[in-house]
């Protein structure tokens, strides 16, 4: 590569935090670390947002001497990867991160342009955790979209797996769904659907039992009818499920949290 070639930044922050710089691994200290994940998730912002973000609980002149220290180091370690410039903060425009890639083809998905999803894909969304181990206040709301946005894809992928009657594909896109958000109905319903599909009756009712266990114990609520509905004819013709007699599964609340 000669002198004027542009440098090829690659930033992960799915799993654990990595930087590469020309496809070799850069070593960065956890400090700037910190702020260069801000700047990937959160994008252009004014230099006081993220001295406020990431020294929240220092003076506004502590958090901005902080800041500076942290640009300083970043600019001599690994020139070229911010912007210069004041204001905004931004990266430069060659680092492309796992986490804007992974987001464009979830997108995809989401939105019905993507109905063939590349192989690998169930598996890529399911272990793509938003910086493992980071326990920082002001990245819980990136993780939890993060999360959601999986949760979703996974959910959707799941749907599409089961029109084409793709029932294994689906069943572990649904079960992977169900994973990060045990409560939600909508993908427990896609679940019932599929094992239903599949003639796997035994499977259903199990699914069903554990839904209904889980969300009295998490919640105090029982499903509604929507769901018993796809489970009743198996209820009807195996009996009541013990348990569910205890809990009067029968009542028709609809949970909040679909």
């Amino acid at each position: 590569m000669s002198g004027n070639d542009p440098v090829l930044w690659r930033l992960h922050l799915l799993g654990c935090w990595q930087l590469e710089r020309d496809q070799q691994p850069v070593t960065v200290t956890y400090r700037q670390q910190r702020l260069i994940a801000a700047l990937a998730l959160r994008g252009a912002r004014r230099r006081t947002y993220f001295a406020g973000l990431l020294w929240p609980d220092r003076t506004d002149e502590h958090a901005s001497g902080s800041l500076r220290a942290c640009l300083w180091h970043i600019s001599h370690q690994l020139p070229g990867l911010i912007r210069s410039g004041r204001d905004p903060l931004m990266l430069s425009g060659g680092v492309h991160t796992d986490v804007d890639e992974l987001s464009r083809w979830m997108d995809a998905v989401n939105s019905g342009r993507l109905t063939s999803p590349p192989a690998g894909m169930i598996d890529q969304v399911r272990h793509a955790e938003l910086l493992t181990g980071w326990y920082e206040e002001w990245l819980i709301p990136d993780q939890d979209r993060m999360t959601w946005q999986r949760m979703v894809t996974l959910e959707n992928l799941a749907n599409q797996y089961l029109s084409a009657g793709e029932l294994d594909v689906a069943l572990d896109a649904a079960t992977a769904a169900s994973v990060l958000d045990p409560l939600r109905e909508s993908t427990q319903r896609t679940l019932l659907r599929i094992h239903l599909a599949g003639g796997n009756h035994g499977p259903a009712l199990r699914s069903y039992q554990n839904y209904v266990a889980t969300l009295w114990r998490e919640c105090g609520a029982t499903p509604s009818r929507d769901i018993l509905e796809l489970v009743r004819p198996i209820i009807d013709g195996a009996g009541r499920p013990q348990f569910g007699e205890s809990i009067g599964f029968d009542v028709g609340l609809r949970p909040s949290f679909e």
